[in-house]
């Protein structure tokens, strides 16, 4: 399978599409409206929380995502089975929150510079078919929200949900829902996150139980 582009969309001045900026409230990303950046002030100040809010009857829905930072390092992040897996390295910005019912995952904008791009992706733990539903929300500093319906045909492997970008000091928030056959590797080199060393196909070799 062949990697995607990792080159994020051309929304840099002179750019030949229009920024679509974060406003008060909600901002829905669909067809409509794939593309979101944040402030300056929403991509370095608090945290970005990602969560997942699913009705009942989903199925063993888990979220996790790959990142990579500026230094080239690169892992995934993510809940499965009876422990939060987190990166070995203590200065990765990107941790999990809990594994209950409604799956969280927060970056630390403290280091936002560490951070270059990263994908969320959600699966079955026990690898069954999905009924997807739900909504994937983006909470920023300032109380701005980014909402991402879930909704989409039953099917197994890897869906990639959401990618984001660092672009010019700012953060770019992009729709993906792209299921990918498979498990969590395929989905990550799909995307191009080709410098991550597994020992299966959902375990990386620096992921480690997190203290909690």
């Amino acid at each position: 399978m062949a990697a995607k582009a990792v080159v994020p969309p051309p929304l840099h001045p002179g750019a030949t599409r229009d920024v679509v900026r974060t406003r008060t409230g909600t901002t829905v990303l669909d067809a409509a409206t794939p593309t979101v950046t944040l402030t300056r002030l929403q991509s370095g100040i608090g945290a970005l929380v990602i969560g997942m809010l699913r009705p009942d009857g989903v199925g063993d829905l888990r979220l996790g995502c790959a990142y990579q930072l500026r230094t080239g390092q690169s892992s995934t992040v993510q809940n499965a089975g009876d422990q939060a897996l987190v990166a070995g390295n203590p200065a990765v910005p990107v941790i999990v929150k809990g594994a209950g019912r409604d799956e969280q995952l927060s970056l630390d904008l403290r280091r936002c510079r560490d951070i270059d791009r990263l994908i969320v992706y959600a699966f079955s733990e026990r690898d069954i078919e999905l009924c997807w539903g739900g909504v994937l929300v983006v909470s920023t500093f300032g109380g701005a929200r980014i909402e991402l319906p879930l909704d989409a045909e039953p099917s197994r492997g890897v869906r990639v949900v959401l990618s984001l970008y660092r672009v010019g000091g700012e953060f770019v928030l992009r729709n993906e829902m792209e299921t990918i056959d498979g498990q969590v590797r395929d989905a990550c080199l799909a995307y191009g996150f080709d410098r991550i060393t597994w020992i299966d196909g959902r375990t990386t070799t620096n992921q480690q139980p997190s203290v909690r």
